[in-house]
């Protein structure tokens, strides 16, 4: 696994499972879930040790309140601060950030107690990794050409 999802083995399973609800809630935000986003709650699943039929459980039962409320149990800023990043990544998946995403992000940040300029700069991290690693793969690419 990747250094940078070492956090995960420090979450407990009700923080995992408090996670994955957050994504799931995530990529319904914008009522339209991209093929991008149904790959990264599968891989993510399997990260934070919550198989394919549990997932659908959780879309099919999910009330954005409820996830809203149980996102406050992570107290940890460091999770807390990983939460954050990883919804950034999910919303910038695919090809658009929706104003329902956004307005998702801001309220779990505010629940766990990021602060809007943490927020701006994980989100600007976010983006600055996403634009690195399609630099590297049209790198890998012209290189085999």
């Amino acid at each position: 696994m990747d250094k940078e999802y070492d956090y995960i083995a420090t979450l407990t399973d009700n923080e995992k499972r408090v996670f994955v609800e957050s994504f799931c809630c995530l990529v319904y935000a914008d009522g339209n879930v991209a093929k991008e986003e149904i790959d990264f709650l599968k891989n993510i699943g399997k990260m934070y040790g919550i198989t394919e039929q549990e997932i659908v459980s959780i879309l099919k039962n999910m009330k954005k309140d409820e996830v809203l409320e149980k996102t406050a149990t992570i107290s940890d800023h460091v999770k807390a601060m990983q939460l954050i990043k990883e919804l950034c990544y999910l919303a910038n998946s695919d090809t658009g950030l929706d104003d329902n995403e956004i307005d998702f992000i801001i309220d779990v940040a505010e629940k766990v107690g990021v602060n809007s300029d943490d927020l701006k700069k994980i989100n600007k991290w976010v983006l600055d990794k996403i634009v690195l690693q399609k630099t590297w793969e049209i790198i890998l690419n012209t290189d085999n050409a």
